[in-house]
């Protein structure tokens, strides 16, 4: 064989045996050398994060029960003749400041529309809830009472504690001698009165009452004047109500009454 034979040969042997080698490295390789999927895939377990479920109260609060004062008509006892002992007590506006005519007052509106009842009206024009207060004599066994004060209060203006204080202590004297007379308390005849309101409202509520705000009313231009007109009780202005501003507040105040 010639030399060059010999490095043909020699060169073939050689490749034969790295092809060789390379085969049993592969063969040989374990599984451990693989990645593993477990370690490199995210495990949906390990990730989710639940979202947080409310638990049920253990106490749940109930609605609150309507009281007397926030939730249908005002039931007006009557003796076994049907007759009502009625009391209405105020200022100007339950003197019927300025009506054409007294008639025209919301005072003798409300009365007029309940049937049989003896009425009685304390006011006192121009004063506060203290004076007209002090000069209310409760008569007792009242099937309903009309309080229309605060007004006059608002302008002085006499301090809020005083006003609850006067406010709660009327409203007392009729629960003591009439425990079951139904009890209407208007608010204020005014654009500033909101807490005064707020305060009449709140002790009304807690004697059982029923609070019917006026500022609605009051805010309606054609309830009041025209500034001079002829009414019983002298020349009408700007501020009071007219004849269809007391019937305004009469209808508020009858909305709430079982007739």
């Amino acid at each position: 064989m010639t030399r060059r034979a010999w490095t043909i040969a020699a060169s073939l042997v050689g490749v034969a045996a790295v092809v060789a080698a390379s085969l049993v490295l592969s063969h040989g390789a374990t599984p451990d050398a693989m990645p593993s999927a477990s370690a490199t895939a995210p495990s949906a377990t390990s990730t989710r994060t639940s979202s947080p479920r409310p638990s049920p109260s253990m106490t749940p609060t109930p609605s609150p029960t309507p009281s007397p004062s926030t939730s249908g008509l005002l039931r007006i006892p009557r003796d076994a003749k049907g007759n009502a002992r009625v009391l209405v007590t105020g200022d100007s506006l339950a003197a019927g400041f300025f009506a054409s005519t007294e008639a025209q007052g919301f005072s003798s509106l409300v009365t007029g529309a309940l049937g049989r009842v003896t009425p009685t009206t304390v006011s006192r024009a121009h004063q506060t809830l203290s004076t007209v207060a002090g000069v209310t004599e409760v008569p007792p066994d009242l099937d309903l009472a009309v309080i229309e004060l605060g007004t006059n209060d608002v302008g002085i203006p006499t301090p809020l504690a005083d006003f609850e204080a006067q406010y709660g202590d009327l409203l007392g004297r009729i629960r003591t001698s009439s425990p079951d007379a139904a009890l209407v308390c208007l608010g204020t005849w005014t654009a500033d009165g909101a807490a005064y309101d707020e305060t009449i409202a709140r002790v009304c509520a807690a004697n059982a009452g029923r609070y019917v705000s006026l500022a609605g009313l009051f805010a309606l231009p054609e309830l009041h004047g025209p500034d001079g007109r002829d009414t019983f009780a002298g020349p009408g202005d700007d501020f009071h109500p007219n004849d269809a501003g007391h019937r305004a507040i009469a209808d508020a105040v009858l909305a709430v009454l079982a007739r």
